[in-house]
């Protein structure tokens, strides 16, 4: 059984390696923080925008987190129409969307919740009965994308904090087992695992224990950028070879300076990032 596993592995290594060395251009956006809602405000802002990220004809689209607003304080009665709303107003995108899990897309987490764990649809389970997983690898034109879910639900608090299950944190590393130290990784999360509150209040910090945790499994692999959420803030880092880019937010009423979204062109195994800002000049 071993030398059959390590058989499997070496056959998976090499097919990675050939995807590595016939990879393609390729471009996607990245749309953290929606909200999606009933409101025509936010609806028809929203279309605006799928009409922009159609007119950019990127590959595919990778969403942020927080798609919708909110499912973490009601009943799963209403969870199911905001994520009906969600269904009907991705279908304006002309390209696959992959989707990244927020806070709220955790449904009736809080206090004020009228459904506690013992409802069948409660906390992760809605969004995995519906979308299949909370958290997935993918692979486009050589390069692999980590998908992950940075929220932990308190369930006796009623609540939900920051951070990467130690179940993922399994998961990650087996991934990582049989992935080509060579190939290009993009990982998607919506809490930030590298902060722009950190820079910008005290005592908020730019990195948590767990944040750097998760860093330090990769830092054996090519990985090439993070892209995060959840602050609907805009921030560029690039430190050490590595990008940590919060993408801002789409959500109708965002700050001017941090409401667009990311665009992301490989050109020649190499990122073009910028951010379009909806309000004035792109970044």
């Amino acid at each position: 059984m071993k030398n059959i596993k390590r058989i499997y592995l070496v056959i998976l290594l090499v097919f990675q390696a050939g995807l590595i060395f016939s990879q393609k251009d390729f471009s996607f956006v990245y749309l953290p923080d929606m909200h999606l809602h009933f409101d025509s405000l936010n609806i028809g802002n929203f279309e605006r925008i799928a009409a922009q990220v159609n007119a950019l004809h990127p590959d595919f689209v990778l969403t942020g987190g927080d798609m919708i607003y909110t499912a973490k304080n009601v009943n799963d009665d209403k969870a199911r129409l905001l994520f009906d709303l969600m269904d009907k107003e991705f279908k304006l995108f002309k390209m696959p969307v992959h989707m990244t899990m927020g806070n709220h897309e955790n449904v009736g987490i809080t206090g004020d919740a009228t459904i506690d764990s013992s409802n069948v649809n409660w906390g992760k389970k809605m969004f995995i009965k519906r979308y299949n997983q909370r958290y997935y690898t993918f692979v486009y034109n050589g390069w692999k994308f980590f998908v992950l879910d940075g929220i932990k639900i308190l369930v006796k608090q009623r609540n939900y904090t920051e951070g990467v299950d130690s179940v993922q944190v399994e998961w990650i590393k087996k991934e990582l087992s049989t992935t080509d130290k060579k190939m290009p990784i993009i990982i998607s999360i919506h809490p930030p695992l590298v902060s722009p509150e950190g820079i910008t209040k005290y005592p908020s910090k730019i990195i948590s224990a767990n944040s750097a945790m998760v860093l330090d499994l990769f830092k054996d692999y090519n990985l090439k950028t993070v892209l995060e959420g959840h602050t609907h803030r805009y921030m560029f880092l690039y430190v050490n070879g590595i990008y940590y880019i919060n993408g801002g937010s789409t959500e109708y009423g965002t700050d001017p300076f941090d409401f667009g979204f990311i665009n992301v062109n490989i050109k020649n195994n190499t990122e073009d990032i910028k951010f379009l800002n909806l309000a004035g000049s792109n970044r």
